[in-house]
Parts: C-alpha cells; structure tokens; sequence
C-alpha cells in the first residue's frame, strides 16, 4: 500500500497542519482521531497523517503490527468483559484484559472508525 503524500491530499495536509499546531513532541492517538472527526479518510490517508507527524519530528503512540488482528482482540476483550462484568469497559480496562498497549487499543478503536465509514 503505498503512503499519500500530504500535498496529493489537501485534507490529509489539513489535519496534520492543525496537529503539528496543537501538539509539540508527541501526538496522542486521541488527539489524531479527534482530528479526522468525521472526514472522510482512508487507511491510507491516516498512515499519510502518521508519516507526516513523524517527518515533523512528532512521535505518535506505538500502534498494533497489524490492525484487524488487535481490533479482533479488543472485540473480543469487549464482548467477554461484558459478558462478566455487566458493563462495557474503559480503555484501560480493555489494555489489560487483551494483553495490548492503551495506544494499541486506541489506534484499534480509530481503525474501526474508519472501516465503518
């Protein structure tokens, strides 16, 4: 898959603009959804914000390897949890229970933002 630059996408050049503004050092995972909002973006699109936040000197939280599989994971942590507990679980909750990082989770959760769209 290859990786847009920011120039071939004006929104994508948008949101790393407002990102680059916002944040110094690091980026959250958070913060770059809460970016995208509802924008119509692809997987490309975001790897295009993640590769240009890092050329900027931004590091961006750790993301999983391979995104269908954690979001399968944290499904899975979701569904069992509530199935137990009779509640829905926090992000740390689903960190802990699924053996990923709270950024793997995030990024996961943002992954499936963007499948549904």
């Amino acid at each position: 898959m290859g990786t847009l630059s920011t120039s071939q996408r004006p929104l994508v050049a948008a949101i790393v603009e407002r990102l680059l503004a916002q944040h110094h050092g690091w980026v959250s995972l958070d913060s770059v959804a809460g970016a995208i909002g509802t924008a119509q973006v692809t997987l490309e699109d975001i790897e295009a914000v993640f590769t240009a936040l890092e050329a900027a000197g931004r590091c961006v939280e750790s993301e999983p390897k391979n995104p269908p599989a954690a979001l399968a994971k944290v499904l899975a942590t979701v569904r069992s949890f509530s199935a137990v507990s009779g509640r829905r679980p926090t992000l740390p909750e689903i960190a802990q229970h699924s053996g990923l990082s709270l950024g793997e989770v995030r990024f996961a959760l943002l992954y499936a933002r963007v499948l549904v769209r």
